[in-house]
């Protein structure tokens, strides 16, 4: 994406809480460079005859059927605009699957405000963004070297498998999941069963504290 000459960058919220929107707003106040267009809790709430924005400020939490999965429907809708996820889930895990859904850029909602700048400024340069941290762990991946902090278990899991596991770290019953995700309890049972070979849990319970710590960002 090239920034349009003599127009501000349009930024486009999709985002559960507008807490994130209301801080946009205060970063980009007095901003000639960016401005935040619009915000909406759902990706199915977009009107498609609107102009398209520039850069979408994307949580991923909006869609809870689909997880990762609402990057590639915004894209189908949106071709032309960049997708920023913004998020509260661990980089390490989220990041990497983000991009290859086709997202330009993840960041922590915890990273400090610098960061946040840093991501809109190299998306509005046509680059991709990731954190200094998540750029020396791909760094030692490439090399050979898997970096200490990371969970090479997960990348076991299908993006559809994760979200599953997310929401057993929100403490979602089965019923509760198949309502979430639109598909049947006998799936979700099928697809817990396959969770549980694939991170070599033994049993129910040590899938719960897994998704938990999930939650928490405490693997």
């Amino acid at each position: 994406m090239i920034q349009k000459i003599g127009k501000p960058t349009r930024i486009f919220v999709v985002d559960e809480q507008p807490i994130y929107k209301y801080g946009l707003d205060e970063l980009f106040r007095e901003s000639e460079d960016f401005v935040v267009c619009g915000y909406t809790k759902a990706i199915d709430r977009l009107d498609p005859s609107a102009e398209s924005p520039d850069i979408f400020a994307l949580d991923i939490d909006v869609d809870k059927s689909n997880g990762i999965g609402s990057v590639k429907e915004l894209i189908r809708q949106y071709p032309k605009a960049s997708i920023l996820v913004v998020s509260s889930h661990d980089e390490r895990i989220f990041a990497e699957r983000c991009l290859r859904a086709g997202a330009k850029g993840y960041v922590m909602k915890t990273a400090p405000i610098q960061e946040h700048l840093d991501a809109y400024k190299l998306l509005n340069g046509g680059k991709l963004y990731l954190s200094p941290s998540m750029k020396r762990r791909l760094l030692s991946r490439m090399s050979g070297h898997e970096a200490k902090d990371s969970n090479p278990l997960f990348d076991r899991l299908s993006n559809r498998e994760l979200l599953i596991i997310q929401h057993i770290g929100e403490s979602l019953d089965n019923r509760e999941i198949a309502r979430e995700m639109k598909i049947s309890v006998k799936t979700i049972e099928s697809h817990r069963s396959r969770i549980k070979s694939k991170l070599e849990l033994s049993n129910a319970c040590e899938l719960v504290r897994i998704a938990t710590r999930l939650k928490h960002r405490k693997l």
